[in-house]
């Protein structure tokens, strides 16, 4: 190979990596955890255009989001992997805890609903003790859990509970550069489980004008439109650029559909995989998360 030929490879990698995110996905599994088989199909790297943000598997609906100078966290910290989900592996429980990089500078946590496989109160209290900066955003479910722990109230401060109920207008705040809004959708297995307080959220970071990340997390969402349709002005008011839906959506074509046309989003990666992922939702052709530390450019064209 001459001298011209190794320069235009290294030119080449160096335009790959700069523009289309590849990047080796981290595999931290630990001892006690859950090891993987039948990984999804590919992610595509990133939407046609700009590359604004970046997500991290943490494992099941775990997941951060890091936009510019800002890092926010989705159901991050809990224990029970009901014998089929993955945990998230120990070494990036560890991270988190001690703000090693890359999940340090957390300012805030997003909790889905307070459900065993994605809340651990007693994670979040040493969190919250250790990061007195951050703030979590959780239905009023998981805040009383935390807040019945001893040691607790001297971070209610940290704490802004979502109290929703089915049919209510949205919920809204903005926090600087991040604008968070959420609503109240079923959990999978509604009308049996109505009383499960599921939030779905749609987080916007906006570093200057223009320059903005909007990405959905879902929760244990029912895949029914009747969830959906009431709030179709909420949805179509923000195009969110990547939604994270647990990945039963992706097995019938009601879930498609509310993802397709009712959602506005514009890029869809599934969570909540088990470990021996589903034939059937291989045979889909999705794309799905289920390596924990794996990471991905997230965002869409200006």
């Amino acid at each position: 190979m001459n001298k011209s030929s190794s320069t235009m490879q290294v030119l080449l990698a160096t335009f790959f990596t700069l523009f289309f995110g590849f990047a080796a996905p981290l595999h931290a599994h630990e001892g006690g955890h859950h090891q993987l088989k039948n990984a999804g199909p590919q992610i595509p790297a990133l939407i046609e255009g700009a590359a604004p943000g970046e997500v991290t598997y943490l494992g099941n609906e775990g997941l951060m989001v890091s936009k510019g100078k800002h890092k926010i966290l989705f159901d991050p910290f809990f224990h029970n992997a009901f014998e089929t989900l993955q945990l998230v592996p120990k070494s990036i429980v560890r991270a988190m805890m001690s703000g090693k990089k890359p999940y340090d500078g957390i300012e805030m946590i997003f909790v889905s609903h307070a459900h065993e496989d994605h809340f651990s109160a007693q994670d979040m209290k040493k969190f919250l003790h250790a990061y007195a900066k951050a703030k979590l955003i959780a239905p009023k479910q998981a805040v009383e859990e935390l807040a019945a722990l001893p040691g607790t109230a001297g971070l209610m401060s940290q704490v802004i509970a979502v109290d929703l109920n089915f049919g209510d207008a949205p919920w809204q705040m903005t926090f600087g550069d991040i604008r968070v809004e959420a609503v109240r959708i079923a959990h999978k297995g509604w009308p049996e489980r109505k009383d499960i307080e599921n939030l779905v959220y749609r987080v916007t970071i906006e570093n200057t004008p223009g320059d903005k990340l909007t990405v959905m997390h879902l929760g244990d969402a029912d895949p029914s439109a009747v969830h959906y349709t009431p709030f179709a002005n909420h949805w179509q008011k923000q195009l969110t650029d990547t939604a994270f839906p647990p990945y039963w959506f992706f097995l019938t074509p009601e879930g498609n559909q509310i993802l397709d046309r009712q959602i506005n989003a514009t890029q869809t990666i599934g969570i909540h995989v088990p470990v021996e992922v589903p034939d059937e939702l291989r045979a889909t052709g999705k794309v799905f998360f289920t390596k924990p530390g794996e990471r991905r450019n997230i965002g869409k064209s200006k």
